[in-house]
This record gives structure tokens, C-alpha cells and sequence, in this order.
């Protein structure tokens, strides 16, 4: 090969680098995106399709599913029962924003009566209560509720200040109409919203025997209030202690 005929392929091999340089140029600024958390790709340094790694959404392989404790139906009134359910949620560091759950209701005989469906949060770490009031079910009376997450949106990471809400004066007073009456405090220097709470009534044997729910709009810094739960039926059994768990939404922002 002579001096000429390599120049001209130096030439050639020059121009293919110099316009191969452009069109990539070309298509990266015209078509290429940078890879992010919800391009349906595993990119970044992601541990799966748009999650683990730098993407707040969690891989469900990393997720322990919640466990259900319990869960009890309680007589609400003629007709009615009330529902409730103590989970625990295992997950340090990690919550979801919204879990539809749902409520069965079974008679004695195990046949089923009812369904109710709702909806909810769940805070890293937690043991929480789930609680719906006045299920219907006619002439049937309810002897067993089954409780079951039948949906979670994404798994993220919180990291989020608990909140410290102490809880005092909650004897029960019995009697046909039964109702406890608690007192909250809130240890912090800031003002709490939405404050739901769920009081939980126990036998001698620590057997949930009665169940209600309540709510504060706001709670003052470092300031106490009154919580009342009430019954419309006697409880069935001698209450021994009571159980008030209260939680605050870490996905809800303050009022200003």
C-alpha cells in the first residue's frame, strides 16, 4: 500500500470518527433521557426495575410482609359489630402511604356474613390497630373477623421524627353504657394534627373483649387532651386494662 492510498484511508476513517462524534451528539441531545426513578428501566444504581438503590420506592424482595396479630368482632348495637385489628409492621425505616385492607366477618357456624373494605397508612416499625366501627349484619351474630391487606401502594423510605404522645386516666367506667375516658399529652415542641386513636379493652386472661376509635385535629405542644371512647353495649367480660395506641400520618403535611 503506498503513501497516497494510506492517506485517503486516514481521510476516510477521520471523517466516519468526525460524523459518527456528531450523530451520537445528535441523538443524545435530541433522544436521550436521563435515566431516573420511574422510566420503567434498572438503571442508576438501582437493585430493580425503578426501585432500591438511589429510588425511594423499596423492591418488594427487601419488604417483610406486615403481620396480623389478631383480629376480633365485637357487638356495636343491634345489627352491627365492631372490627378490629392489631398489626405490627416489621419494616424499620420503611412505610407505605396508602394499604386497603379488609374486614370478613364469619358466624359460628365459620359461614361468611360480610365484608368492609378501607383504607389506611402504615409508619415504619409500628404496632398499630385497625378499626372499623358498625358493620352491619343483620340477624346474624359475628363470632370471627378475618383481616387482610388486599392492597399496598409503593413501599418507600421514611425517615421521619416519631412522634411522642404519652397516654394517662384511662380507667375504664362500667356499666350498660361503658366508656373510658384518656388523657393525651403531647411531648413535643410542635403542634400535632390528625391524631387517630383506637382504645383496645382486655379481659383478666388479655383478651380483647371491646374495641373504639377516636380522633384529635390537633393536639398543642406540650399540652394535654381528653380522649372519650364509648360503648353501646355492656362488655361480656370484667375488663382488666386498657390499651389506647395512638398514631399520626407521616404522609399527611402540617396545616400551616
Amino acid at each position: 500500500m503506498d503513501w497516497s492510498t494510506k492517506r485517503q484511508i486516514s481521510f476516510i476513517i477521520g471523517v466516519f470518527v468526525i460524523l459518527s462524534a456528531i450523530g451520537g451528539l445528535i441523538y443524545s441531545l435530541k433522544f436521550y433521557q436521563a435515566p431516573t426513578c420511574t422510566d420503567k428501566k434498572q438503571n442508576q444504581n438501582e437493585e430493580g426495575v425503578d426501585c432500591g438503590g438511589r429510588c425511594s420506592v423499596i423492591c418488594s424482595s427487601q419488604i417483610i410482609k406486615p403481620s396480623i396479630l389478631w383480629s376480633r368482632a365485637f357487638e356495636g348495637g343491634r345489627g352491627s359489630y365492631n372490627a378490629v385489628a392489631y398489626i405490627e409492621n416489621p419494616n424499620i425505616g420503611l412505610g407505605v402511604k396508602e394499604a386497603i385492607y379488609s374486614f370478613k366477618l364469619y358466624d359460628e357456624n365459620n359461614l361468611y356474613i360480610t365484608e368492609r373494605q378501607g383504607t389506611t397508612y402504615i409508619r415504619p416499625g409500628e404496632q398499630f390497630a385497625v378499626f372499623e366501627p358498625r358493620i352491619p349484619t343483620g340477624e346474624r351474630k359475628a363470632k370471627r373477623a378475618f383481616f387482610e391487606f388486599i392492597y399496598y401502594s409503593d413501599w418507600i423510605k421514611i425517615n421521619e421524627h416519631k412522634t411522642d404522645i404519652s397516654v394517662s386516666n384511662k380507667t375504664p367506667e362500667i356499666g350498660a353504657n361503658p366508656r373510658v375516658v384518656a388523657s393525651l399529652k403531647n411531648n413535643n415542641n410542635t403542634d400535632v394534627q390528625n391524631v387517630d386513636v383506637v382504645a383496645i379493652i382486655y379481659d383478666n386472661e388479655d383478651n380483647a373483649i371491646a374495641a373504639s376509635a377516636s380522633a384529635l385535629d390537633i393536639l398543642r405542644a406540650d399540652s394535654s387532651s381528653n380522649v372519650v371512647f364509648t360503648w353501646n353495649v355492656p362488655f361480656l367480660f370484667p375488663s382488666a386494662r386498657v390499651e389506647i395506641l395512638s398514631r399520626v400520618n407521616p404522609f399527611v403535611a402540617p396545616i400551616q
